[in-house]
């Protein structure tokens, strides 16, 4: 029997795209984050490739373009993926896109074409969501009063970030969780009293911000010379960055200035990175009770329906584990638009995490290039 035979025959009760969805959910729901099964990853991978590449008509022409097709694929690391920018070009999705209940926009300057993530439910969205943040944002309490520096879904319907930030409230906050950013501004005085009322009541608070505005608030709050004591239990997440936006400043001094700003230690500071073209995340966290642990800065955790490979940026073939090169992720949890992402930031990858180490410069992305000009 050859590999692929292999890997169809744990599948061969799957009769309909029914069944396919309903392992991978399950999969995304009840797998242990610990544990990297590459075994059942690759079979759902390939399931998944095949799915895709039978209903994605884009996405089939690209891969036959490159000479690919589902019965050719023995491993995961053969898929082809598709870049970030690829999104801005064409509607990637395996249902009609007009018929998508939830449209994810990429943010960017007014000049440039935002890319478009076509959803026909968020139910695998919603589900890997939960289930990783969960996991490395609040492995050691339950509910938690969230106060939002980021966008939510009531004022920015079409981010990724802002149903991000609403599911998480509507999930994990208690009451009192508030949000303080509109397209209009950042009330930084509305999340000063915020925190101020937090202390009083010896409540501790979940701050989830962009970067951003993260740093405009401390900047703020240093001008007039305001510190905050946190309660027991406090903790900062960022995500995004700040650069072209705003003063440029390092990680660490970043991190110093949040343990200064809100009186918590680096053990409560928390990053995640994701992106609009992804359904998962990825988090740092140095939390007690989380699945997986690593002391070095910088790296962050994956949950196990995903997996990422560093290529070499000229030839965008996969590199040994731990060498710098640009991240590809496959996503299973992006059911209905592609799973294999190649992202445009550098970094080291293996089987469980990543470290990030930047976006690539003009000259490292000519091969990602070359493979957009492929999507028609």
């Amino acid at each position: 029997m050859t590999t692929r035979e292999q890997h169809s025959a744990i599948f061969n009760y799957q009769s309909t795209i029914h069944d396919l969805r309903s392992t991978i959910y399950d999969f995304i729901t009840h797998a242990d984050l610990a544990t990297f099964d590459d075994h059942t990853f690759n079979a759902l991978a390939l399931g998944l490739f095949e799915y895709q590449f039978q209903h994605n008509t884009v996405y089939q022409r690209y891969c036959q373009q490159a000479g690919v097709t589902s019965a050719r694929l023995a491993h995961w690391r053969e898929i082809p993926a598709v870049t970030t920018s690829a999104f801005k070009r064409v509607p990637l999705a395996c249902f009609p896109h007009e018929q998508a209940t939830t449209v994810f926009h990429t943010s960017g300057t007014t000049q440039q074409r935002a890319g478009k993530h076509y959803f026909r439910d968020l139910q695998f969205y919603r589900a890997a969501l939960l289930r990783s943040f969960k996991a490395y944002c609040l492995p050691d309490c339950g509910p938690i009063r969230f106060l939002f520096l980021a966008p939510t879904a009531k004022h920015f319907p079409n981010s990724s970030l802002g149903y991000m930030c609403t599911a998480l409230r509507d999930e994990f906050g208690a009451a009192a969780s508030a949000a303080f950013f509109t397209p209009e501004q950042l009330q930084i005085g509305c999340v000063r009293r915020a925190m101020e009322s937090a202390s009083k009541e010896n409540t501790s608070v979940f701050i989830f911000g962009t970067a951003f505005n993260l740093l405009a608030f401390m900047d703020e709050c240093a001008a007039q010379s305001i510190r905050f004591e946190l309660p027991a239990g406090s903790r900062v997440l960022d995500t995004g960055g700040y650069k072209g936006r705003t003063r440029e400043i390092l990680r660490a001094e970043f991190q110093n200035m949040l343990c200064a700003c809100f009186g918590i230690t680096k053990n409560f500071l928390l990053n995640e990175y994701g992106m609009t073209e992804l359904s998962s995340q990825f988090y740092e966290s140095r939390l007690p009770h989380t699945p997986l642990t690593d002391e070095r800065e910088g790296v962050k955790f994956m949950p196990p329906w995903v997996r990422v490979l560093a290529v070499d940026p000229n030839t965008m073939q996969p590199l040994p584990s731990g060498e710098i090169g640009m991240l590809r992720v496959y996503d299973l949890a992006n059911v209905d638009s592609v799973s294999a992402i190649q992202t445009e930031d550098l970094g080291r990858a293996w089987q469980d995490r990543i470290e990030l180490l930047g976006r690539a410069s003009d000259a490292e992305l000519r091969g990602c290039s070359l493979l957009t000009e492929m999507i028609k």
